[in-house]
């Protein structure tokens, strides 16, 4: 029953993300045309003011699309399982464990895609923008990149690759787990129920964003006093990259730790303390 209803999830909401994938891909192409038509500046203190914009509004309607989703992922279990559909899909002979994993699945799926795809575009765009909005020379700036990566990034580039992709899939799970449970604990007043799920979702947000800046702070003291110590060929500290490798380590069990509460609160809501509209 549960690869049924997988299979009814996927039919339903691949709209949306789709339609997100194609328009992150069209701005992509209208951004990479932009830039090859730019001239870049006359000197290398200088800065294209209009690629730089184009950059910056880029990454700010990429952010926009994903948040997007996540809002539609939210709505979507709201309304199929906390209003009158939910009547209908709480007698079927499913458990409401099934109920959440076959939404989580595939929401997890279209947010970790729409993360990766992300990705790729904005590096596109800054391997082919940067170019026009400074006077750099992009072979010698990747050659730096990859020579010094382990320096910045606590690891090389192929280790950091499989750790990204590996944090983003984590990364989509706890997001929509979270949308979940807010959406779950919103059902449990009696009044303005989208009003407190929206107040719950941005309360999660704001304790989570508190409790990994008191985890980070440690890292983040000990980069301080280490700025005297600096690489003297890169002028990158020298404890920058286990910085950075701390911060991911922190940021993937953080949210695999956000991921197994919200999932605990959602199912245990939907099993113990069910109220439809």
């Amino acid at each position: 029953m549960l690869s049924r209803l997988i299979r009814h999830e996927w039919k339903e909401t691949w709209r949306i993300p789709v339609i997100s994938f194609i328009v992150i891909l069209f701005l992509t192409l209208v951004c990479f045309i932009c830039f090859r038509q730019m001239e870049p500046p006359a000197d290398e203190n200088s800065i294209n003011a209009g690629a730089f914009v184009i950059m910056m509004l880029y990454c700010l309607i990429i952010s926009c699309i994903s948040m997007v989703v996540t809002i539609y992922i939210a709505i979507r279990f709201y309304r199929n399982l906390y209003t009158d559909e939910g009547y209908l899909m709480h007698t079927l002979p499913v458990t409401p464990r099934q109920l959440i994993l076959a939404k989580l699945l595939v929401a997890a799926l279209w947010v970790f895609v729409l993360s990766m795809l992300a990705l790729w575009a904005i590096c596109c765009i800054l391997l082919f923008g940067l170019p026009a909005m400074a006077l750099v020379d992009m072979p010698v700036v990747i050659s730096s990149l990859m020579e010094y990566f382990p320096q910045i990034f606590g690891m090389g580039p192929v280790a950091f690759l499989l750790f990204y992709v590996v944090l983003s899939l984590v990364s989509a799970f706890s997001s929509v787990l979270i949308a979940y449970a807010a959406v779950s604990l919103g059902q449990l007043f009696t009044k303005h129920k989208v009003m407190a799920s929206v107040l719950c979702y941005i309360g999660f947000t704001m304790l989570i964003q508190t409790i990994s800046t008191l985890l980070m702070t440690p890292s983040l003291t000990r980069l301080v006093l280490s700025q005297d110590m600096v690489n003297t060929a890169s002028g990158i500290p020298a404890y920058f990259g286990a910085y950075m490798r701390e911060i991911l380590l922190i940021s993937m069990a953080g949210s695999a730790i956000c991921a197994v509460i919200s999932y605990i609160l959602t199912e245990y809501i939907m099993r113990r303390q069910l109220n439809l509209d």
